[in-house]
């Protein structure tokens, strides 16, 4: 088996058959197709790539859903392990994976046409190099436009880094979230599990696996083509809040924190600090624009603003790159009386709303 592809997914009922369908229909593309796998053995067209959904928690008609993908192609297998968090459910599919790469796959999210292909050609292409491949990294369009990369990377591309060369692409997960995500890799499953695979980690688990791959990578290559679909969310930061948000996301730190240092000493801390503030400012973001009572609200407000990591990093200026909503809300955060600053904004957005709403349904 050349690939592995891991889709976790919790109550993603409305988006699984079409993900799942843009994986295992990549099918057609092998026919015809007998290679060495790299311990030697024939590899035919019915075993180059295999689909695990890994289904954990789900309240809807999800489980029923991956069941029914399961039975309906070949390739795609579903395991059900209850509520264990994205970071585990990731991992709980590499364990079973049979596939000499992992290519990850988010739920509500697509592979492009031909993306498994252009994967395997690309390894074939450098099997037999002096240099040892282990992940390649690639790029990714959002849903509906799919010519459009959603990032531009200025890495030299089809060319594998390894130690002591691959510092571009240690410095640009210091320096930004472009590489975190876990879907534009594709990784060797020898280096793909973690040992704390029972840690809980729903927010930030992309930039926590991928410090330990770049840090564990031989070599690295970027290949310049879109082969990921990303559905872009129409909430924006305006999703649900869940304290468990801020939690995940020291423990992701934690772990840059300690590559970063391993890389590049204190270089990146100022950097790193900034990117910690707009994860505060995103936290609160999510808050206020939440559909919690304004009574939840201002408990759960003055409890974040208590928090040690947000007291530490919350007064750091943004990043250059953070989006206009996080400035706005981040001004809102610098007054005077930032609760009841917060608090205000709040009430007007949440009337704002309503008021959209009952126009929308014509009263």
């Amino acid at each position: 088996m050349i690939f592995s592809v891991i889709i976790p997914v919790c109550n993603g009922e409305a988006f699984i058959e079409e993900c799942v369908r843009s994986a295992a229909e990549q099918a057609s593309d092998f026919v015809g197709l007998e290679s060495c796998r790299e311990d030697g053995n024939k590899t035919c067209h019915q075993d180059v790539f295999e689909v695990i959904i890994c289904e954990n928690g789900s309240s809807d008609n999800t489980p029923k859903l991956c069941d029914d993908l399961a039975e309906r192609y070949d390739c795609v297998t579903t395991i059900h392990r209850g509520r264990i968090g994205l970071f585990r459910a990731r991992q709980e599919g590499i364990k079973e994976a049979k596939g000499d790469w992992i290519v990850s796959l988010d739920g509500d999210d697509e592979l492009a046409p031909g993306a498994l292909k252009t994967l395997y050609d690309t390894i074939e292409q450098y099997r037999n190099s002096d240099n040892e491949l282990d992940l390649i990294l690639y790029d990714a369009a959002v849903l509906g436009q799919p010519d459009k990369k959603l990032r531009n990377y200025g890495f030299t591309p089809k060319m594998i880094l390894g130690d002591g060369v691959k510092g571009p692409f240690l410095e640009q997960l210091c320096v930004d979230d472009s590489i975190n995500a876990m879907w534009i890799k594709c990784v060797k499953r020898s280096m793909a599990a973690f040992d704390d695979i029972d840690l809980f980690l729903n927010y930030g688990e992309d930039l926590y696996q991928t410090a330990k791959y770049l840090d564990e990578a031989k070599g690295i290559l970027y290949l310049d083509k879109i082969l990921y679909y990303y559905r872009k969310d129409s909430t924006s930061l305006s999703s649900t809040y869940s304290e468990i948000y801020l939690e995940d996301e020291k423990n992701t730190y934690k772990q840059l924190d300690k590559y970063a240092r391993k890389w590049f000493g204190d270089k990146f801390t100022q950097t790193i600090d900034e990117r910690k503030a707009l994860t505060c400012t995103i936290a609160v973001s999510k808050l206020i624009y939440s559909d919690l009572s304004l009574s939840d609200k201002k408990y759960k407000l003055e409890k974040l603003l208590k928090d040690e990591f947000y007291r530490e990093y919350s007064e750091c200026p943004l990043p250059d790159w953070a989006p206009e909503e996080a400035r706005f809300v981040k001004e809102l955060q610098s007054a005077k009386n930032c609760k009841n600053a917060l608090i205000s904004h709040s009430i007007k957005h949440g009337m704002k709303k309503r008021i959209k709403r009952w126009l929308g349904n014509g009263r």
